[in-house]
């Protein structure tokens, strides 16, 4: 029974890293889309969604499973229990990478119809994607130095995002005929935000599955 339950979780582990590197891979070409303007694209990471959402649920499945059948305790139920919300977390990810093409779609849409002086993600998203690609690793490796890392620098996206919002009021004000292109901007600025902000829950889940802490709210 023992062994079963060894090579069912082992299975569970590597199922899990490889949800994350198709969500991160989403998440890349959501980017990718807004960047180029590019709505096939931004289309085809709206229609791979259903395939992550799928397999969100047939991972859960296979976590209520283990725990029905085995009944694990101490490392072992913190491993399942881990995984039960890093697995809803990469669903969600994805879900705002969704939301993300759905705003490249938009904006490839309006062509040339923007203001010259827009609004610039790079930096944004640059750092949006580190933290998701870092906090990936964190998983593969349970490492919680850079676990930790990743937790500070969720500070600057959230900032960015309030520099975002600030610029994208200013641009509705003198230029209210953008407004198509400022709520895309806007979507796109706070799904970031929150892509951002999950990859730090993930990193909280994995420190608390290496060390049994919970540091969720002492940020």
């Amino acid at each position: 029974m023992k062994e079963h339950f060894v090579n069912e979780l082992r299975n569970l582990l590597n199922t899990i890293v490889a949800q994350g590197g198709q969500v991160e891979t989403a998440i890349r070409r959501a980017i990718d889309a807004v960047t180029a303007r590019d709505a096939a694209l931004a289309r085809q990471v709206i229609a791979d969604d259903a395939v992550i959402d799928a397999e969100e649920i047939r991972i859960e499945e296979e976590c209520l499973k283990i725990l029905a059948l085995y009944q694990p305790v101490a490392s072992d139920l913190r491993t399942v229990v881990a995984i039960l919300k890093i697995n809803a977390a990469l669903e969600r990810i994805a879900d705002f990478g969704a939301h993300i093409a759905e705003r490249a779609v938009e904006l490839a849409e309006l062509g040339s119809d923007t203001p010259a002086d827009g609004v610039d993600f790079s930096q944004m998203e640059q750092n949006a994607l580190r933290m998701l690609r870092d906090s990936m690793k964190v998983m593969r490796h349970a490492d919680t130095v850079l676990a930790y890392s990743v937790i500070e620098r969720d500070d600057a996206v959230d900032q960015a995002h309030r520099d975002n919002s600030l610029l994208i009021g200013r641009l509705l004000s003198r230029q209210p005929l953008h407004v198509a292109y400022c709520l895309a901007c806007m979507g796109i600025s706070r799904d970031l935000e929150r892509i951002a902000d999950i990859a730090t829950d993930i990193c909280e889940h994995i420190i608390y599955l290496e060390t049994g802490k919970i540091i969720r709210h002492r940020r």
